[in-house]
């Protein structure tokens, strides 16, 4: 073979191994940050809420954890049953629940804006999941992409040494219950 041909055949070997590489990274990083922040953060009976402790520059469980904020985690998996997900948090201060699918995309939100001063009731359902009929009242459904992944609940702390207590009230309202079929 011309050494040109050589040139060409070897610039295209690279070019083939690039793209796969990139693509796999692009696939398979994701999974493989969220299932370890899941092991991590999983509590010793999932899915109940963690509470972490006050952000400190000790703590990376959360990438970035702000000093700023109190933080609840569920960990999930609705491969075989639906997640009743619960909170009141009657707080003044900002907070927010995000569900996280098992390759790290945000999938849905929840603020204090939105929900306004009641409670919260989700009812979360895998990808496969049949609808469910009738849903609790004044639940909302919300469906996963993946079977698997994680609820951050996030409780804004004004001044830390005088409100993380109705911070840390806030974010012990949530309840997140694995439920049998109707």
């Amino acid at each position: 073979m011309p050494r040109g041909q050589h040139l060409l055949a070897g610039l295209g070997v690279m070019v083939a191994v690039a793209a796969v590489t990139h693509l796999a990274a692009l696939w398979l990083l994701p999974r493989v940050i969220m299932d370890g922040a899941m092991r991590r953060l999983q509590g010793p009976a999932p899915p109940a809420p963690v509470f972490s402790p006050p952000t400190d520059h000790r703590q990376r469980a959360i990438v970035m954890p702000s000093p700023d904020l109190a933080y609840a985690v569920c960990v999930w998996d609705v491969s075989r049953t639906a997640l009743r997900i619960r909170a009141e948090p009657r707080t003044k201060r900002y907070w927010s629940l995000a569900l996280y699918a098992a390759h790290s995309d945000n999938f849905f939100v929840l603020n204090d804006r939105e929900a306004g001063h009641g409670p919260v009731e989700l009812l979360l359902v895998g990808p496969e999941a049949p609808a469910i009929h009738p849903l609790p009242p004044g639940a909302r459904l919300v469906r996963s992409p993946s079977s698997r992944g994680l609820l951050l609940m996030r409780v804004l702390i004004g001044d830390p040494a005088t409100e993380m207590a109705v911070a840390d009230t806030a974010r012990r309202t949530l309840r997140c219950e694995s439920v049998a079929p109707r």
